[in-house]
């Protein structure tokens, strides 16, 4: 018989069969039969598994290594022992379903069961090569003896004893292995606080003893604060507050447990799945636990019981709770975090005055975020982010979504709903915080430009250099800022001419004040090359004639000769661009036309026309996000913000 590539001999067979590495447990069942803590949990768990209401565990103390775990579960006969202990891959849900009945109960009560997929059962190699198994039940006990091998298959198993008895359960014994007892790895207080901690159970249902000594699971309703929390399209989970009252030491039981089933997964921690709810050193860490029960998870464990799978279900479950864990966190940190807030807050006093208030109840939000999100930064982090978050609200531009939503049509809602979908919450906010603004500073000039009693120089003036915005987009740019040397130009040129009444107050240097009409000159700067201020770009000049007031074309030269004069001053150069607007109550038709003078331009203007341009750009934008996104718009303050620019004195 011939095979293509060798030649058969006689008797040969043309079968052959996969072999085990000696490797190959190991890599299997992992970190069951390498780590003793996640061992001995999967020993007792096995005995929940089986039904069991008492488990009795002895553990060695040097120089003994005798180990034993005694339960009275439902048993095993011989062929289930066989079957399941042969099984490599053996599926504990299809063979015996989720539940297991418990023996010792005559209301044939039943429980759910932590094992699925059998590799529990091999946790006993981590303690030794070589162990034995009793199992009785239906009125037979048998002994087996499994031994780990190192050759072509993982293990074998012999039965060594049958013999009749009653009752039912199991007990799994072996010897340590050789050095294990000296290294120390477990003593019997750990074991006790181990299996104390992992497992949530009625004592009168399961109890737990170690050297004949019964153990404490956790207890969750003393001194816990419930709250059940709904997950969209999954179910819902039950969160408990543990407040120990008075701090401990360690943080070792403290943290944020996950429980599944009564069972914990993984290791109490104030460490989330991507970073760290709180540092541990807090006094808080060292108080509260927070436990998450997510039964809803059970199938999202890991064969270990180390975590949970890395699928999307579980992130998409898990980002849920971590938002409440979150917001839990700041609630018991509250007073903490406002304390550290208002000191970080104090050093900034001097730019927060200078901000706006949106920018203000931006910053706050902003940093409310980082003490939720980053609970366990370091202060100086914390400081530091805090001022370059200042620093940047004080230079970045805000106007984008502005200027877009200006451009819009009354109508075009559909152009209005691509754009908001760019945008979320906050920044509707804020730009809403901005639309108010700009409505207020409308509405005000609306009610003090045609009165002939209003203050110019405290009210008018500064709405119009708040409301740089109404002359057009350009303007919308901080850079645009007020001007302290043009308008003293400005007003030589009026003490040149002999003008009367005329006014540079102190406090506002960069206002001229006539006896009918008040100026403001704005600038923005030109750079070179690399980057570095080269004068001036373009300039801006503002003049308000009094409430009932005409503008004439006598006004109107006016304004062309003292934008000379700043040019021959020497401020700027002969192509630097002024732009000069003169608005008053009324324009005589003679001069209604703008009049460009080189690189001057003057532009007289009506204020109803110039409130009507600040309408155009501004009218039912607040309405139409309002409806858009649902949002309720309610002017707030931040409330340490508000508290530190109180204070009267600089930190």
């Amino acid at each position: 018989m011939k095979k293509e590539g060798f030649i058969l001999k006689k008797n040969q067979t043309n079968l052959s069969y996969p072999t085990f590495s000696k490797r190959f447990l190991d890599k299997y069942v992992g970190k069951i039969i390498s780590d003793p803590k996640i061992a001995l949990v999967e020993l007792v768990a096995n005995s929940w598994d089986a039904g069991s209401t008492n488990v009795q565990l002895i553990w060695p103390k040097s120089p003994d290594s005798y180990f034993e775990i005694l339960d009275n579960g439902t048993g095993m006969t011989i062929d289930e022992f066989e079957e399941r202990w042969n099984e490599l891959t053996y599926d504990r849900l299809k063979v015996q379903g989720p539940t297991v009945k418990i023996p010792e109960s005559d209301k044939n009560i039943e429980r759910k069961v932590f094992g699925r997929n059998g590799k529990g059962r091999h946790s006993l190699f981590c303690f030794s090569n070589k162990y034995y198994v009793e199992t009785w039940k239906e009125g037979f006990k048998s002994k087996f003896t499994v031994t780990r091998a190192y050759t072509n298959v993982p293990y074998s198993i012999e039965l060594i004893e049958t013999s009749p008895v009653k009752g039912h359960g199991t007990k799994i014994s072996c010897n340590f292995k050789n050095g294990l007892i000296k290294q120390d790895l477990l003593n019997v207080d750990e074991v006790r606080e181990i299996l104390g901690s992992k497992f949530i159970v009625d004592p009168m249902a399961f109890e737990i003893f170690v050297n004949n000594d019964r153990i404490n699971s956790v207890d969750l309703v003393s001194q816990a604060t419930e709250h059940e929390l709904i997950i969209p399209n999954e179910g819902s989970v039950k969160i408990f507050v543990i407040d120990s009252k008075s701090p401990g030491r360690t943080t070792k039981q403290h943290g944020v447990a996950w429980w599944v089933n009564n069972r914990l997964v993984g290791e109490h921690s104030w460490k989330d799945f991507k970073g760290s709810y709180l540092d541990g050193r807090r006094t808080a860490a060292r108080r509260y636990t927070i436990i998450v029960v997510a039964d809803i998870l059970e199938n999202e464990v890991k064969e270990d019981w180390t975590g949970f799978e890395n699928t999307d279900r579980v992130k998409e479950i898990t980002n849920v709770i971590n938002e409440f864990i979150i917001e839990t966190i700041a609630d018991i940190m509250h007073d903490v975090f406002v304390e550290t807030k208002m000191e970080v807050l104090v050093k900034q006093k001097e730019n927060l005055r200078q901000a706006s208030p949106s920018s203000r109840n931006e910053i706050g939000y902003f940093i409310n975020q980082v003490q939720k999100r980053c609970p366990s930064i370091k202060y100086k982090d914390f400081e530091n982010i805090v001022d370059v978050l200042v620093k940047m609200e004080a230079s970045k531009s805000e106007y984008r979504l502005l200027q877009q939503l200006a451009q819009l049509s009354p109508d075009n809602m559909d152009s209005l709903s691509a754009i908001l979908d760019e945008w979320d919450i906050m920044d509707a906010k804020i730009v809403l915080n901005e639309l108010k603004d700009r409505l207020d500073i409308i509405e005000k000039m609306e009610r003090l430009v045609e009165k002939s009693d209003t203050d110019e120089l405290h009210e008018l003036q500064p709405l119009f250099a708040h409301g740089l915005w109404i002359f057009g987009p350009e303007y919308e740019s901080r850079e645009f800022l007020s001007n302290k040397s043009l308008a003293t130009v400005i007003k030589t040129f009026f003490d040149k001419k002999g003008v009367k009444y005329l006014q540079n107050p102190r406090n506002r240097p960069d206002f001229v004040v006539l006896a009918d009409s008040s100026i403001s000159a704005y600038s923005s700067n030109k750079y070179d090359c690399n980057g570095e201020v080269s004068g001036i770009d373009k300039i801006l000049i503002v003049e308000l004639k009094k409430g009932g007031s005409k503008i004439t074309l006598e006004n109107k030269m006016q304004t062309v000769k003292y934008a000379l004069e700043i040019r021959d001053a020497g401020k700027v150069a002969q192509d630097t661009k002024m732009i000069c607007y003169v608005l008053g109550t009324n324009v005589d038709l003679n001069v209604n036309q703008p009049l460009t003078e080189g690189s001057i331009e003057v532009i007289p203007r009506p204020y109803s026309t110039i409130l009507s341009q600040a309408h155009a750009r501004t009218f039912n934008l607040m309405k139409k996000i309002q409806e858009y996104k649902q949002i309720d718009f309610v002017e707030t303050e931040d409330p340490e913000i508000k508290d530190v620019l109180k204070q009267k004195t600089f930190a």
